[in-house]
């Protein structure tokens, strides 16, 4: 034994009972916790413009991180200020075209005999369909109680996100010349640079993807534009938006951007909205995500997706986020670690 954690590096364990610490506190104080990951992974998305204005001659990094979370925050007002007159406009729409297609439908031919549909046939969709009437509007009543009922909590969990994202840039430097503190002496400089190499690892994916989520939003709008689907901007937006969720995504943004094409040009709007999103997500798949995040990522798709459900079971929609920096520290962990221990048994 006394062989073995000679062999071992010490910061080993360390490590692991920061991570469960993490968990617990994850457990016991959820809105808190996500607010403060919430604000971390904006805070990475920030330092990516901050850090491309930098290089321009006259503007200080930190200038240029204050530029970058003033358009940010601006965005993530722009897209909640939009999204409720869109569902309430759209949401008007649709329903009176579900209740006039029930109704009409005694009028339709039955193939080509002029046969008009069973009576009963248009009874039972029109009980149905009011019937999701009903359900929808139950939910929304459900969803605007639930709203209401975590107010206190939600807006202790901006305040959160906001500070941690505005502020976790210009507190690395300071965390970096504590991190001696919370670390064996002994073995420090390794402990350093697998932080280091995760927090590069990191760093790199999330530049990645805001460059990617910058491309597929400007292709997406421009696509929904030209084949005059409404909300063009806000889609582009939702697409760049939801294009930080690997491979699940492209399905979020697609289901209002092919409700948007039927409900204002029927089922060939639908269609033209779905080849947009197809074409767009093939030239991410094969061109622009190889070009982009090249090999280094190194992580298997199937792994990808199972971290996302696993961490999105535990975590709820901040581990749809924590899913790929989560693979990404336990394979830094496994090779730097795991490994020498197996060896040393």
């Amino acid at each position: 034994m006394n062989n073995l954690s000679k062999k071992v590096d010490p910061a080993m364990w360390v490590i692991v009972f920061f991570f469960l610490i993490f968990l617990y506190f994850f457990k016991m104080a959820p809105t808190i916790m996500g607010a403060l990951v919430f604000g971390w992974y904006l805070s990475l998305i920030i330092e990516v413009p901050a850090r491309f204005l930098s290089k321009i001659k006259g503007v200080s990094y930190r200038f240029g991180t204050i530029i970058s979370a003033i358009g940010l925050f601006s965005l993530i007002a722009y897209a909640f200020y939009s999204v409720f007159p869109i569902l309430i406009d759209e949401g008007k729409k649709i329903f009176p075209m579900i209740q006039k297609a029930a109704q009409n439908l005694n009028l339709a031919p039955l193939f080509s005999g002029g046969a008009p549909i069973d009576q009963k046939a248009v009874d039972i969709v029109e009980d149905l369909t009011a019937q999701f009437v009903s359900r929808f509007s139950e939910f929304g009543v459900n969803i605007l109680n639930a709203v209401i009922q975590h107010i206190p909590d939600g807006m202790t969990a901006i305040v959160l996100f906001i500070v941690t994202a505005s502020y976790f840039t210009t507190l690395l430097p300071m965390l970096k010349k504590n991190m001696w503190r919370f670390f064996p002496k002994s073995t420090f400089p390794r402990s350093l640079e697998f932080l280091s190499a995760l927090y590069k690892d990191v760093r790199h994916f999330i530049t990645g993807q805001v460059i990617l989520a910058g491309i597929i939003g400007f292709l997406v709008g421009l696509g929904m534009f030209f084949v005059q689907i409404p909300y063009a901007l806000f889609l582009g937006f939702l697409s760049g938006i939801t294009n930080f969720v690997p491979f699940l995504g492209v399905f979020v943004a697609g289901v209002p951007a092919v409700l948007l094409g039927f409900t204002n040009a029927g089922i060939p709007g639908a269609i033209k909205a779905l080849i947009v999103l197809i074409i767009v997500n093939q030239l991410e798949s094969w061109f622009l995500s190889p070009k982009i995040q090249g090999t280094r990522m190194k992580i298997n798709w199937f792994a990808i997706i199972l971290s996302m459900f696993l961490c999105g079971s535990y975590f709820g929609i901040v581990g749809v986020l924590l899913a790929i920096p989560m693979l990404l520290f336990l394979r830094n962990y496994w090779s730097t670690y795991m490994i020498e221990f197996f060896k040393a048994l």
